[in-house]
């Protein structure tokens, strides 16, 4: 974390943010990353910055900490996160090839993220639900015996419920749906006055 090319505003109002939250105690080390985590979505170097000066602790040790819990994240995340299990039961049974698919889908390798930000594609060594293998969870939630048919389509349901395609051509779409509609409207206005016209004679 290079200390010269932080924001020293975003760290003072980061400092503000946790003070309101924790006392200044290396105890609270965790739970104030995990707060940090939790507002902007990763740990920013701004962020880990502020924890570090107000518990008083070196930035060495707090980044050390963050980099050994993988539920910490150093770059946005997505705002849909897709997981594939790779243990041995999932493997197996194909895990391997959904996982592919859903790369090339997403056009992003695993422990990525889209450059539109909507959605990081994970793995996991193994999610503990084996007999549902090959197991992929969206958002936390948990679908087991999936393919990739049907693990595509998880990802096509999340892209249309965030407003848009894997990929981030949802405006696109929305614009041209747009242009259809109204090109369907002023075709019926012009029929309407057709049937109008056909009436008076």
């Amino acid at each position: 974390m290079q200390t010269s090319s932080l924001d020293s505003r975003s760290v003072e109002k980061w400092k503000k943010k946790i003070a309101r939250k924790f006392e200044s105690k290396p105890q609270y080390l965790i739970p104030a990353l995990q707060y940090v985590q939790s507002e902007e979505g990763y740990l920013s170097p701004e962020g880990m910055s502020a924890v570090s000066r107000f518990l008083n602790l070196s930035e060495a040790k707090v980044y050390g900490v963050a980099s050994f819990y993988a539920q910490f994240h150093f770059e946005p995340r997505g705002r849909n996160t897709v997981t594939v299990c790779r243990g041995t039961a999932c493997h197996v049974r194909g895990s391997g090839p959904i996982l592919a698919d859903l790369e090339r889908k997403l056009a992003v390798q695993a422990g990525g993220t889209t450059d539109d930000l909507s959605f990081s594609l994970e793995t996991v060594a193994c999610f503990g639900s084996c007999a549902l293998a090959p197991v992929v969870v969206a958002n936390g939630r948990v679908h087991g015996r999936q393919n990739s048919a049907s693990a595509e389509r998880l990802v096509d349901e999340l892209a249309a419920a965030d407003g848009g395609d894997p990929g981030g051509n949802g405006k696109k779409k929305q614009k041209k749906k747009g242009r259809t509609g109204k090109k369907k409207r002023a075709a019926a206005r012009k029929t309407g006055r057709r049937s109008r016209k056909t009436s008076s004679h």
